[in-house]
Formats: structure tokens, C-alpha cells, sequence
């Protein structure tokens, strides 16, 4: 089994946002294939396990800008196994030089009660952590009360994800979009805790709030919390 899983990944347009710089999103984006492609090479995807892997919460730290074109190198291991939650560890580099890294935690839900099932129901798991390697602390609590609302986003047919809900990608998007990014501002840490599903027909409210140096960001549907998000804020 392979514990430590790399994969390069071309910067394109796509990545780009309106200031030349990618969108926090695209980091989200590489995240979720690469944890996807390393699952997949150790016989633990939705198919070998009978289960969906769902990302319950991401802590991401970025050091440099991206720009069209480059290379961003995206290393991850499982970084270990709390509770019913699966630890996993990102490392970003371009050229060989430090560009971020992440820190995420995982459940798995039954396919057909979307129940969380215990990792402990997974004879493989014993196999996969790889705890030795420094990480950044598993990521915690957020305080997201008190903001006022942005915008409202319908959930449609390009937000959803393979499992039928608001997909963990879009999400960094629509963070994104309650920031009112400027042509200077980098952002350099970004935290999501995912709370509950957002299926398609709902409408989430984004309740915002920003000042030079921070953000934090709460999406609601139905009088439910459906995520929340913070962050710290650099210059470009």
C-alpha cells in the first residue's frame, strides 16, 4: 500500500481568477482528486468499501500565489485515525519549494443510510495512516455568529457532487464570492468545517464578514448551518 501519494497538477485558466492569481478553490479542487486518487490506488474508494467518503472538515495554508501555468505538486498520506474520523495531510510545492499545506478530516457514510460508518468496519485502515509525518493539528471549532447577510446562491445542477449534494469545491467557491476579493488581497489560510448536506432545490443564505486582516463566512439552508468558514487575509 502506498502511504504517501504525489500528483502534479497544471495551473490553467480555469484556476485563474480576475487578478491573474488562482482562486483558493483550485487548491480544494487538487485536494479532493488527490485524496480521491490515492483512496482509489489502495483499494479503498466508494466501490471497495461500499461506503462515500465525505470531507467533514478542511484547514488549508498558503504561502505563495499561483499562476497560469505552474506546476503545483500536491503530496498527501493518511495522517491517522480519530473517532470515526479518517486524518488526512497535504503538502503543496512548486520546483521542489513550499507553497502550502492542509490538514483535512474525512467520515464515510453507509451508501444507502448515508449513516457514518466507523473506520474500524474497514479492514484496510489498520494499513493506511502514516501518523510519523508532521501535520498541521486537525482542525477545530469555528465561531461563525454575529455576520450579516451577502448574498443568497440557489443549488443547481453545477454545484453538485457524484454523492447529490453541495460539492466541498464549490463551497471554497462560494466563500470566495462573500469576501468582495480585491485586487490586492491573498488569502492565506482558509478554514471550512462542513456541517450538514446541501442538496440541489434548497437556497443557501451566506452571512459574511471581513476586515483587513481576516473573514469568516457561514452558508444557511432551511434554518440549518450548512457550513462554516474562516480565514486570514495577505496582500499580493
Amino acid at each position: 500500500m502506498q502511504l504517501i501519494f504525489d500528483k502534479d497538477y497544471e495551473l490553467t485558466y480555469s484556476h485563474i481568477d480576475w487578478r491573474g492569481t488562482a482562486r483558493p478553490s483550485a487548491y480544494f479542487d487538487f485536494m479532493q482528486d488527490a485524496a480521491t486518487v490515492h483512496a482509489r490506488s489502495c483499494h479503498l474508494d466508494r466501490d471497495d468499501i461500499g461506503a462515500l467518503w465525505v470531507l467533514s472538515r478542511m484547514h488549508a495554508e498558503f504561502t505563495r500565489p499561483l499562476a497560469p501555468y505552474d506546476t503545483l505538486r500536491v503530496t498527501t498520506w493518511c495522517a491517522g485515525i480519530k473517532g470515526p474520523s479518517w486524518l488526512r495531510a497535504f503538502e503543496f510545492s512548486i520546483d521542489g519549494q513550499p507553497a502550502g499545506r492542509a490538514m483535512s478530516s474525512w467520515v464515510i457514510l453507509d451508501a444507502e443510510t448515508h449513516r457514518i460508518r466507523r473506520p474500524t468496519t474497514v479492514p484496510q485502515a489498520a494499513e493506511y495512516a502514516c501518523e510519523a509525518r508532521e501535520t498541521l493539528p486537525m482542525p477545530g471549532k469555528l465561531d461563525v455568529s454575529g455576520l450579516s447577510l451577502h448574498h443568497t446562491h440557489p443549488i443547481l445542477y453545477s454545484d453538485l457532487d457524484v454523492n447529490g449534494h453541495l460539492n466541498n469545491v464549490r463551497i471554497a467557491a462560494l466563500v470566495s464570492d462573500a469576501l468582495d476579493l480585491d485586487e490586492h488581497d491573498f488569502v492565506r489560510s482558509l478554514q471550512i468545517n462542513y456541517t450538514a448536506e446541501t442538496p440541489a432545490g434548497l437556497t443557501l443564505s451566506l452571512y459574511a464578514e471581513r476586515t483587513d486582516d481576516t473573514f469568516r463566512v457561514r452558508g444557511e439552508a432551511d434554518g440549518q448551518t450548512r457550513f462554516e468558514a474562516a480565514g486570514t487575509f495577505g496582500r499580493l
